[in-house]
């Protein structure tokens, strides 16, 4: 298992349509573990997903900081990333 990131940050703009990913080397590798593992079941044609939740959302993959600037302009805390992966029947029939 992979330990808790000291810095995997996510936030978006107040509109939602800009995400800003904060991270040192434990957040990335975090990510890059999901990732591997998600990319290993695509390659045997198997769906997945995976969830990163902050503290505040009884997780632990996330952490909870942004830039002052973003902080100014409002920008809002991701708690809660859903990773979803689909093999080409299913990314057919969810129209992806």
């Amino acid at each position: 298992m992979v330990e808790k990131p000291t810095l995997l940050s996510i936030a978006t703009d107040p509109g939602g349509e800009v995400v800003h990913i904060h991270a040192d080397l434990s957040g990335l590798k975090r990510l890059r573990s999901e990732l591997e593992r998600m990319i290993e079941n695509l390659e045997k044609d198997q769906c997945d997903h995976t969830h990163l939740r902050s503290e505040d959302w009884a997780g632990y993959e996330l952490t909870t900081s942004m830039l002052e600037a973003e902080k100014a302009a409002g920008c809002r805390q991701v708690h809660h990333l859903k990773i979803s992966s689909w093999n080409e029947i299913w990314k057919i029939k969810n129209e992806l």
